[in-house]
């Protein structure tokens, strides 16, 4: 729970830093390619985001299925996102498949411990009564 808690917390201080930084930057030197690229990314990640958010509200799967469904409409958003922004040309458009594969096992696994740490709880409060 501490160490989640951290976690959350460095991410959330390090995105803030992130833009910070970079919005000096911008009003001294202008966007760099470097600059485009994070806010790009801080673009995709919001709307996978509420991607995720709808798909957690309106879709009534198993936990597998639900990653399933997914991995291919994630690939699909980060496909279309990555020919927008340039990112992909139709040479290498299946490493979207790639990254997203790679992003989703890690949130599997965070949510994996965060499912038994729920568990734990429950069965303690259980354990009271």
């Amino acid at each position: 729970m501490l160490i989640r808690r951290i976690l959350k917390d460095t991410c959330l201080l390090s995105s803030l830093m992130i833009i910070a930084v970079f919005t000096f930057s911008i009003i001294w030197s202008g966007i760099t390619a470097e600059i485009a690229l994070v806010f790009l990314l801080f673009g995709l990640a919001f709307i996978i985001t509420v991607v995720n958010y709808l798909l957690d509200e309106y879709m009534m799967l198993s936990i597998i299925a639900g990653y399933i469904v997914k991995y291919f409409v994630f690939s699909g958003v980060v496909m279309l996102f990555g020919f927008i922004a340039g990112w992909f040309y139709s040479s290498n458009f299946w490493m979207a498949f790639i990254y997203v594969g790679v992003v989703l096992v890690l949130t599997f696994v965070l949510d994996v411990f965060k499912v038994h740490r729920d568990i734990e709880y429950i069965n303690e409060h259980l354990a009271k009564y």
